[in-house]
C-alpha cells in the first residue's frame, strides 16, 4: 500500500540541503568572519594637531572586538566591545608622552562614527601638552574598505 504524501513534503528536502550546505561552508572557514565589524576600515579623526588617518583591522567575536590601528607612527593593538549598534575600542600610543585614545560611537551600514577621548597612561582624561580638552577636536568616522575584488571587506 502506498503512503499519501503530505503537502509540502517534496519541498523540504531542497531546503534542508541548502541549509546543510550553508552550515558546511561556515564550518569549513569559507564564510566571512562571524562578527559584522570584522574587516578593514579607513579611520579619520580630528585631534589636537588636526586630522589624522589610519586603517583599522578588526576582528569581532561575539561582543568582543580586537585588532590593530595602523597609522603614521606604525601599528598598535586595539581592544573593545560591541553592543548592538554601539561600538567602543581603545588604543595605546607611545607618545611622547605615552597616552591612549578611547573611541566610542555607533555603527550604521558601512560607517562608524562617534567621539574619541585621549587618556593618560592611568586612564584619566589626557589634557594635551597645553592642558586643552575640547570635544570638538575628537570626532571620528570610519568607512568599511573594499577588498581586492571590490566587495566590502
Amino acid at each position: 500500500m502506498r503512503r499519501a504524501r503530505r503537502p509540502g513534503a517534496a519541498r523540504r528536502l531542497p531546503t534542508v540541503a541548502v541549509l546543510a550546505a550553508a552550515w558546511l561552508l561556515a564550518a569549513s572557514g569559507c564564510a566571512r568572519p562571524t562578527g559584522a565589524l570584522s574587516g578593514r576600515w579607513q579611520l579619520t579623526w580630528q585631534g589636537r594637531i588636526g586630522a589624522q588617518r589610519g586603517t583599522l583591522s578588526l576582528q569581532q567575536h561575539g561582543s568582543a572586538l580586537s585588532g590593530t590601528l595602523r597609522g603614521a607612527s606604525g601599528a598598535v593593538p586595539l581592544s573593545g566591545s560591541v553592543n548592538g549598534a554601539r561600538v567602543w575600542f581603545a588604543v595605546s600610543m607611545a607618545g611622547p608622552p605615552p597616552y591612549g585614545v578611547a573611541f566610542a560611537g555607533s555603527v550604521q551600514g558601512g560607517w562608524m562614527r562617534g567621539q574619541a577621548q585621549p587618556l593618560d597612561v592611568q586612564g584619566r582624561v589626557f589634557a594635551g601638552h597645553a592642558g586643552e580638552v575640547s570635544s570638538q577636536y575628537y570626532s571620528w568616522t570610519a568607512q568599511r574598505m573594499a577588498d581586492a575584488s571590490g566587495r566590502q571587506d
